[in-house]
């Protein structure tokens, strides 16, 4: 009786911890604000105070607002800007092709090295006014100055302050406020954008914290029995480092952590703004995987030199994947306080925390006198590059100077990025010299980028050695597999195969996307497969290139159908979160084009020339969907309208000389074709298809010429050798040596 008796209460406080535990974790979240998470945690919040996230975004009256509206006037792009005060209030008055405008100051972003201005736009519409206030200790010092100070910039163009590419609720709200929704109308064409808090505070890293407060109110309310923690401490994600410490056993000369790393949490949360990335989800918050709710751009040629290093503005993430300290387990906050942003330790210090500094922080190692610029870490393995004028920012792969691969490939080095005076053959002589058993003339994989990216032939064996690296960091073999689709054949699709069971979802997108070139009829089944992929930027791209044979896919006895449908609808929202925007709706022509909904594809992209008819890819993209109904008289006037609006566009003149063609009006078409390729005398594809119509129109000499010309540039591009030596022989002129 007694034993039996004394049961009864614990199975109640088992029973009541168990259903406590429950309803916390079914508990919808929700923002609780900063000033809840005080009330607990407030060393963390006076780290917090003063920093960039803090300051991310400022109301009018806050005080680190330090812009001064005295009546300066900047002149740039066309535009005269005059900085007033206005009944005490801060207004830009704008004078343009457009005439005179006084623009409402709404709020500020920022403080250091710069301080930008958001004013009032259309339709619930906030813009970043292209001038900012350089602060004191940025370069220069301080002043009003022009973001672009080498373009012109009238109205209509994405650049102008009331363009695409100032629009605070796309291109910037999501990561300097917390709690973001973007809510865009396509209907109205209207922003209902909203946050939780107008700068990056607590939930913007840690999620919504409703879970967490209601979990810790009840244990302080317990006077007994505490009740079981949530996961995550009710927090959608984990970013506790735990007993994680960094450990360097005696006689090695870099320290391990331990335990090793066994998640991304921290780095992935840093990387939903600390990159450059798409969104895939309107008001997503952390704890999902990034790849989820953002799509990472890849080592692109646009965005980073051939090995990696960061040419535009690129936000930290994607070089930091590229490292030996990504790969060894090294997060954000092993280098920075994670709420203040501030680095733990300055200087030399806080690498050879890791680093013996018996080893690297000695001039027998850097070889520079000790103390001096030379002589720090970052300036041989972070090298900087300003963005925004006066904004150095320090390049996260944690490079080995390799002037050895400037020879190469052309990329930059940091031994000549100081040394001015000297070339990159003193530069690699050096490093020889000084480190004999070092890296230089060892293969490295941006010498498959640079070969894929000229077209030489070498270049799919130089990709297969990247990929059958196991070093190789996920988003190199993402980008070289990228890199691999023109060169795809018998003797190299077997590198797909790899990909599509891939860990890392960014290069089985990239296998996926691979499939495009090859045709349906031999490729359909393993897309069917991808439907199934766990990662959204992984089964929305099967749906995509599945899209032309959704009837049959419909039909499919092992139900693929609900498979393709899910996929499809989610490809879709994901265009939809960006409607305000013309690539959403090229996206959405482009998917009508595959499904043969071709009309249907010719009003998305006439809509995408309405939100901005100076977009080249739009007005492209009709062409060619005109082509398709038999209207390239339509197409043409399109071409030609959008030339008038943006004549350096050379995508525009290489589709109007390929319609024109097609027309039968090859005399006209050439000029058009010339110019694409003046325009862009990168693209060796313009170069080969304006050598084609030259030899069409009987003029073969001045088809080699031109291939002659383009050679000079692409020296290794293989359709453009082959075409010479075509048409030497046509003419049997000998080959030269």
């Amino acid at each position: 009786m007694n034993g039996s008796g004394s049961m009864v209460p614990h199975f109640f406080a088992l029973t009541l911890l168990l259903v406590t535990s429950n309803c916390l974790a079914q508990e919808q979240r929700s923002h609780v604000g900063r000033a809840t998470c005080i009330a607990c945690h407030r060393e963390e919040h006076s780290l917090w105070t003063g920093s960039h996230h803090d300051l991310a975004m400022l109301e009018l009256d806050d005080e680190a607002c330090r812009a001064p509206f005295d009546g300066t006037e900047v002149s740039s792009g066309g535009v005269l800007s005059r900085f007033l005060l206005v009944d005490d209030s801060p207004v830009i008055e704008v004078e343009d092709a457009d005439g005179k405008k006084s623009l409402p100051v709404r709020y500020f972003f920022g403080t250091s090295p710069c301080q930008q201005v958001l004013v009032a736009g259309a339709n619930g519409r906030l813009q970043s006014y292209p001038v900012a206030w350089a602060t004191p200790e940025a370069q220069g010092g301080a002043r009003w100055y022009t973001l672009f100070p080498d373009e012109k910039t009238p109205p209509g163009d994405p650049l102008h302050y009331s363009g695409i590419l100032n629009n605070w609720n796309h291109m910037c709200a999501e990561c300097h406020s917390t709690g973001v929704v973007k809510d865009y109308d396509l209907a109205t064409d209207t922003f209902r954008t909203r946050w939780q808090e107008i700068d990056v505070s607590c939930e913007a890293c840690h999620g919504p914290g409703s879970v967490h407060v209601s979990w810790a109110t009840r244990s302080k309310q317990e006077d007994s029995e505490k009740p079981e923690a949530p996961l995550h401490s009710g927090f959608p994600v984990d970013l506790s480092r735990g007993s994680a410490t960094w450990i360097r056993p005696e006689g090695e000369k870099v320290a391990r952590r331990s335990p090793s790393a066994t998640g991304s949490d921290e780095t992935e949360t840093c990387a939903r703004c600390h990159s450059r990335r798409t969104t895939l989800v309107d008001g997503s918050e952390p704890g999902s995987p990034l790849s989820e709710t953002h799509l990472l751009s890849l080592i692109e040629a646009d965005l980073y030199h051939d090995d990696g290093q960061i040419l535009d503005e690129v936000y930290v993430y994607g070089s930091f994947l590229q490292s030996r300290m990504h790969a060894e387990g090294v997060t954000c906050s092993d280098c920075h306080e994670p709420h203040s942003g501030k680095l733990h330790i300055e200087g030399n210090s806080l690498c050879i925390g890791c680093h013996d500094p018996g080893s690297y922080d000695l001039p027998a190692h850097h070889h520079h006198v000790s103390g001096t610029k030379g002589a720090s870490c970052i300036e041989c393995h972070m090298v900087s590059r300003t963005y925004m004028g006066v904004d150095p920012r320090r390049d996260h792969s944690f490079r080995v100077p390799r002037p050895d691969l400037s020879l190469r490939i052309g990329t930059p080095n940091a031994c000549t990025g100081c040394h001015e005076d000297k070339d990159s053959i003193w530069a690699a002589q050096k490093v020889v010299e000084w480190y004999p058993d070092g890296r230089s003339d060892n293969f490295h994989w941006g010498e498959a980028l640079h070969a894929a990216r000229r077209g030489a032939p070498v270049a799919p064996e130089l990709i297969r050695m990247v990929l059958e690296d196991e070093n190789t960091a996920a988003i190199v073999r993402a980008t070289v597999m990228a890199e691999l689709t023109p060169f795809l054949d018998r003797s190299n699709v077997d590198l797909l195969q790899n990909g599509f069971f891939d860990p890392d979802p960014m290069v089985r997108r990239q296998a996926t996307l691979a499939l495009d070139g090859i045709g349906l009829q031999d490729t359909h089944l393993i897309l069917i497969d991808m439907l199934s992929d766990s990662s959204l930027i992984v089964r929305t791209v099967a749906a995509e290139l599945l899209s032309p044979i959704e009837a049959q896919i419909a039909s499919d006895p092992n139900g693929a159908g609900k498979l393709f449908s899910k996929a499809l609808s989610e490809y879709i929202s994901i265009q939809r979160v960006h409607a305000d925007r013309p690539e959403s709706h090229v996206n959405l022509g482009s998917l009508a084009t595959r499904r043969g909904k071709i009309e249907e594809a010719v009003e998305y992209f006439k809509e995408a020339l309405r939100r901005t008819p100076s977009f080249g890819p739009a007005s492209v993209n009709l062409a060619d969907a005109l082509r398709t109904l038999d209207r390239d008289a339509e197409g043409i006037v399109v071409l030609r309208k959008a030339i008038e609006k943006v004549a350096d566009d050379a995508g525009l003149h290489h589709a109007l000389g390929l319609a024109l063609v097609r027309v039968g009006e090859k005399e006209n078409a050439l000029p058009s074709l010339k110019q694409a390729v003046q325009l862009s005398p990168e693209s060796p594809r313009y170069a080969l298809v304006h050598a084609v119509a030259l030899k069409d129109s009987g003029e073969t000499q001045l088809a080699i010429e031109a291939l002659q010309a383009a050679l000079l540039i692409h020296p290794d591009d293989r359709w453009l050798k082959g075409a010479v030596e075509e048409y030497r022989s046509e003419l049997k002129e000998p080959e030269e040596d």
